[in-house]
């Protein structure tokens, strides 16, 4: 007896997840350090809220920051864009404080975090 597969589709309130090309958006640069050379992925062109996200899964789902080097349950993002002490990344749009910005990018987007350790394209980077 054969067993029939019925491919179902997704009601109207299921939200289909679509992947994003995200390669146009990076490039692999060295960098040299004391122990040797590291291979670290910078964003060389800007995305939208929705491409970063997909970009960077390792990054809080909170209703207070949309990154590690944003606002907090103390200050928001909100908070932080009104009073100056956060600009929008001009690469993948998070709003990111003031002292961790260089050349209004962040972190995640020049490669500092993943040469300082944290892999931002891994969603479990711990």
């Amino acid at each position: 007896m054969k067993k029939e597969v019925y491919k179902t589709m997704p009601n109207s309130d299921q939200a289909v997840e679509e992947s994003i090309p995200l390669a146009e958006f990076f490039e692999e640069r060295e960098f040299d350090r004391r122990l040797g050379r590291k291979t670290v992925k910078v964003a060389i062109k800007p995305m939208t809220e929705e491409q970063a996200r997909q970009a960077y899964p390792y990054r809080p789902e909170s209703k207070y920051s949309e990154s590690y080097f944003g606002g907090d349950t103390y200050e928001d993002d909100t908070c932080l864009l009104l009073n100056g002490s956060a600009t929008r990344c001009k690469m993948c749009q998070a709003p990111t404080k003031n002292n961790c910005l260089i050349e209004d990018v962040c972190p995640d987007c020049d490669g500092r975090s993943e040469y300082n350790g944290t892999d931002p394209h891994d969603p479990d980077p711990r």
